[in-house]
């Protein structure tokens, strides 16, 4: 499937502009000639334009202007949110509805610039796709727009969420590690939005099983990356580094498989071995982990369904159809692999 970067990359704009012209967004318009060069690119690479369904209300009324609001970190093809966003559009197109409009949160990082955005929109709802701002969160709603969040997760939170459920996936990874005979069992992970990688959703999982189990929570074995990969290599390798091999921790649950794939590096350059030495269990299930050596544990996050459920969600509550839901968690399931197959039992 063609993705708007495939037409960025082609035309040689970025992802915000090929989604403002294709959109036909008013408030930022894209130049006649970048568009028509957007065009070209699209048609060249087979993008499925949208054309509203012929059931459609042609009722302005039914039309409804949705902007998805997503950090830019995210917006460059990311294993997991581009597929949370195919999802998404993928489902607004079936339900005759324009296509979202998309900013970074770096857009739109503060009162003025959201209300204009608002605005010159139009947009009668927000998605926020791992974004969080409670000031902004709290004006928005002020000003009459309803607010989704997808994929986020924070016990301050006000705002109807759609995701999987993390607490219960994390917990059923560890306690598959546990069933493998595991006792010291370390985490790599990071912070909720309130900066507390403790009340994080994944870390309550893991937490959970393994104070069920009366396992030890060792403090030097909970690794706070702050979501950045090379700081889960450069901290597991500093925990190998400094321990002799009897004391290695002899699993780690990883939040993501973004930041697996990295501490597995570091367990291979302490010359240790998957999963003899060291079992990793990743989460997310995102298409490369099924290729990393030895293949990765992981549990499997349906992304695209996270994706497609917001969007019926948010439409379906602004046609006054249903009330909005507190939370929709969608199940979760372990894909297990060579990465922590190895028992000790």
């Amino acid at each position: 499937m063609t993705k708007l970067k495939d037409i960025a990359e082609r035309v040689g704009v970025s992802i915000s502009t090929v989604s403002r012209a294709i959109s036909n967004d008013a408030s930022r318009p894209v130049s006649e000639e970048t568009k028509q060069k957007i065009r070209e690119a699209a048609l060249e690479l087979g993008y499925k334009q949208h054309e509203p369904s012929r059931n459609a209300n042609d009722n302005n009324a039914a039309i409804k202007r949705i902007a998805c609001i997503v950090p830019q970190l995210l917006m460059d093809d990311h294993p997991y949110f581009s597929k949370v966003l195919v999802g998404f559009h993928k489902k607004m197109e079936e339900l005759g509805q324009p296509p979202a409009i998309v900013r970074t949160c770096e857009e739109v990082n503060d009162a003025e610039k959201i209300r204009l955005m608002l605005r010159e929109t139009g947009a009668q709802g927000i998605v926020a796709i791992s974004w969080y701002d409670e000031e902004l969160f709290e004006q928005i709603q002020q000003d009459g727009v309803v607010i989704m969040g997808v994929s986020l997760n924070d016990e301050r939170l006000t705002v109807p969420v759609v995701d999987c459920d993390r607490i219960l996936s994390a917990r059923a990874a560890v306690r598959h590690l546990i069933d493998q005979g595991h006792t010291r069992i370390a985490y790599i992970g990071g912070p909720a939005y309130s900066k507390q990688m403790e009340s994080e959703e994944r870390f309550v999982g893991y937490k959970f099983a393994m104070l069920e189990a009366n396992l030890q929570l060792r403090e030097e074995w909970l690794m706070n990356t702050r979501w950045n990969v090379d700081r889960s290599f450069s901290k597991m390798s500093e925990l190998l580094g400094r321990l002799p091999k009897a004391e290695w921790p002899t699993a780690v649950f990883c939040a993501s498989d973004m930041l697996a794939i990295p501490a597995m590096r570091a367990v291979v350059e302490n010359h240790g071995s998957i999963p003899e030495d060291i079992a990793i269990v990743g989460m997310d299930n995102i298409d490369v982990a099924q290729y990393t050596t030895p293949p990765l544990t992981s549990v499997s996050v349906p992304k695209y369904e996270i994706g497609r459920v917001a969007a019926k969600s948010i439409v379906d509550y602004l046609d006054g159809h249903f009330p909005m839901a507190t939370k929709i968690l969608l199940p979760c399931s372990l894909i297990i692999r060579e990465s922590s197959s190895f028992s000790r039992i």
